[in-house]
């Protein structure tokens, strides 16, 4: 288990462990916000899969995270992914978007394959 995994009631070991196996990248978060709801985290959960739109001024849809486990006290979602960010992209804030083989794009959303080990939004 990585430094940076510590367990807890709601973040426990064998989830981190078997993330990791099937989803070996990461730990990566999203913090809630008016584009991370309740009813987004959710559906990130229960599909596996998180969804991201272009910036402003942008074309290119583009899923966008943090860097690193979700921190003490804050909501949102820690997950682990199946491919790793773009190359280039900034270290503590990845991105995932075309044509990275574990991105694909759907109704103006770039999207990528999660398994999220912590949800602090319900």
């Amino acid at each position: 288990m990585p430094a940076s995994a510590t367990p807890s009631p709601d973040h426990p070991v064998a989830d981190i462990e078997a993330a990791q196996i099937v989803a070996p990248f990461g730990p990566y978060h999203r913090l809630e916000a008016t584009f991370q709801t309740v009813a987004d985290a959710d559906r990130q959960t229960t599909s596996g899969e998180i969804w991201g739109r272009p910036a402003r001024y942008s074309h290119i849809a583009k899923v966008k995270a943090y860097a690193g486990p979700l921190p003490p006290g804050a909501r949102g979602i820690e997950f682990f992914t199946f491919r790793g960010p773009n190359a280039g992209t900034r270290p503590h804030v990845p991105e995932w978007y075309l044509p990275n083989p574990g991105v694909w794009e759907e109704d103006g959303f770039a999207k990528i394959r999660c398994r999220v080990v912590r949800n602090t939004q319900r």
